[in-house]
């Protein structure tokens, strides 16, 4: 049995609540919660970030016992996030049967919600991620976390570039240009940008943040044209940085301006928490140049969608009714009855014969031929 979570279900999540896997690698890096507490956003309804947490509660069972799933709706867009699932498939408790039960059931209840989209980033292991394949979600990217803690950092020379200034409300279309040159077509539309087909209210994530955290915004421009834009997101545990920019580009200047100036900015912050960086697999050298500051690979991640169908209802139009034309008469074969047999007696079959050769002939106006009907 799978159901929304209900105050008497505190004690079971907060028993599972640390066999649980994060799913979220960005909010639980920079702004971790306990799952318990997760839960009981949802009983604010005018909380923006509530967190839906589905129940599963079966005994008896050999495979599926207890568990939960929590999501999170991104505010403003059609989309969700699976945020945490319990227990773990590596806690002795846990089986993909129970992750697989747990999905189906939201995705079924996404239908209703006006959700288009629902992500996930998982670990980037087998079981995980075909757990995952088995109810219609699918890999469109893989992501490798650097981080560069906060005691080994050293403040990188040089000042600021003059090229770099604060992201201003013009500069919304030049980065959605950048965002579609520099991401691949794959990736777009699993972010539902591709060829404008999607909502025209959902940015793409160059342009939008919708998860925890202060988020600074900058753009580097050059000759009147913008060629990279970096987003600094500062949360209680630490620094998520965001680079874009043409990385197949053999003169990496445009990448090392961008992390030179997002480091000056947190170093005048009076930095104390590690920085992160998400690399994708379509990021090029990025790694490598971040060697070069001192990040060092932390976790891998598959970033998955799966898609859901809407039901789309629309209006029906009562015509007038027609008037209908008389229906044409269908034709059917007519066979003339045959008459009925007679049977004559020998007196008038001898008559008869008397009449064709001329006998009689002359009585016949005074003599009627008697028949008798069969």
């Amino acid at each position: 049995m799978i159901r929304p979570f209900q105050l008497g279900d505190i004690f079971l999540i907060q028993r599972l609540g640390s066999q649980a896997t994060k799913l979220n690698i960005i909010q639980s890096l920079l702004q971790p919660q306990s799952a318990s507490w997760a839960s009981l956003t949802a009983v604010v309804p005018w909380n923006d970030a509530r967190v839906a947490t589905y129940v599963l509660n079966q005994q008896g069972h050999g495979l599926v016992g207890n568990g939960f799933l929590q999501v999170q709706k991104r505010p403003g867009r059609p989309e969700a996030e699976i945020v945490r699932l319990a227990p773990g498939l590596d806690t002795p408790r846990g089986h993909p049967a129970i992750w697989e039960k747990l999905l189906a059931h939201y995705h079924a209840e996404a239908t209703h919600q006006q959700i288009a989209r629902i992500y996930v980033d998982v670990p980037d292991q087998p079981l995980p991620v075909h757990t995952f394949s088995h109810v219609g979600f699918r890999t469109y990217t893989r992501q490798t976390i650097w981080r560069l803690n906060a005691f080994d950092a050293s403040v990188p020379s040089g000042q600021s570039s003059a090229e770099i200034r604060p992201q201003g409300p013009l500069d919304e279309w030049p980065l959605q240009q950048l965002y579609a040159r520099t991401v691949p077509e794959a990736v777009q539309l699993a972010e539902g940008m591709q060829a404008g087909q999607g909502d025209p209210l959902v940015k793409p994530p160059i342009l939008e943040w919708w998860l925890p955290g202060v988020v600074d915004r900058f753009v580097m421009e050059r000759r009147g044209e913008i060629v990279g834009a970096v987003q600094i997101v500062q949360g209680p545990r630490g620094y998520w940085l965001q680079p874009w920019a043409d990385l197949y580009d053999p003169n990496p200047q445009v990448i090392h301006t961008l992390l030179r100036h997002a480091l000056h900015v947190i170093w005048r912050r009076a930095i104390t928490q590690p920085i992160y960086v998400g690399v994708c697999e379509y990021h090029g050298g990025l790694g490598a140049i971040l060697s070069d500051y001192g990040f060092a690979p932390f976790t891998d991640r598959a970033k998955m969608v799966k898609p859901v169908v809407q039901w789309v209802r629309e209006a029906a139009l009562d015509a007038l009714p027609a008037l209908e034309h008389a229906r044409r008469v269908a034709p059917a074969h007519f066979t003339i009855p045959a008459p009925r047999s007679v049977r004559l007696r020998p007196q008038e079959i001898a008559c008869a014969g008397a009449w064709r050769n001329g006998s009689l002939r002359h009585q016949a106006a005074r003599v009627p031929t008697p028949r008798v009907a069969e």
